[in-house]
């Protein structure tokens, strides 16, 4: 009884969870909605499914087997993409570690190739935010793992969508426009 009660309490939380996961989620695209509402050349679509079956099909159902990102910003003319990962969670969990799986050297490439990026262009966006965005431990870990690479991530917090605009103005927007050179 007293696992079933455990396992209830359980479902309780990751449905809460989720709720407030789905908030973060829309204030992004909002926000960046608004941002790119002007320009004919971008655009910004949830959850997309271009990445669904990377890893094949699924052996018993035969669906598609893979990832599914939050959102993603196109490149209408182009067809380049940057897919965006957001996370955010108290500061207690393991979300952050979750959004490593986009690191790996098989979804990277398959990223890069589906979205039509460059090699050593990283396809990916991660947006944490809440406890995970200020907690000093999380920031610590997220912002050792994006060494290098601090364009591709952004700790959103207080979530203000300016913050998101600058920063995607900053980092992300040059990823999407080809450049004369490539």
């Amino acid at each position: 009884m007293v696992a079933r009660e455990h396992l209830e309490e359980r479902d309780k939380w990751q449905d809460e969870s989720a709720t407030r996961g789905q908030k973060a989620e829309d204030a992004f695209f909002d926000a960046m909605q608004d941002h790119l509402r002007s320009e004919s050349n971008l655009v910004i679509e949830k959850s997309p499914r271009d990445l669904e079956g990377i890893y094949g099909k699924h052996l018993s159902s035969g669906r598609p087997h893979g990832v599914r990102p939050d959102a993603v910003i196109r490149h209408t003319p182009s067809g380049r993409a940057i897919f965006i990962e957001i996370k955010r969670q108290r500061a207690a969990g393991n979300a952050h570690e979750r959004a490593c799986k986009y690191f790996t050297p098989g979804i990277l490439y398959s990223g890069r190739q589906i979205a039509k990026q460059p090699l050593g262009v990283i396809p990916f966006w991660w947006v944490f935010t809440n406890g995970i965005a200020s907690h000093p431990r999380y920031v610590q870990e997220i912002t050792h793992w994006f060494r290098g690479i601090e364009g591709h991530m952004l700790l959103w917090e207080p979530r203000d969508p300016a913050v998101i605009v600058a920063h995607f103005d900053a980092h992300i927007r040059p990823l999407l426009l080809p450049s004369m050179n490539q």
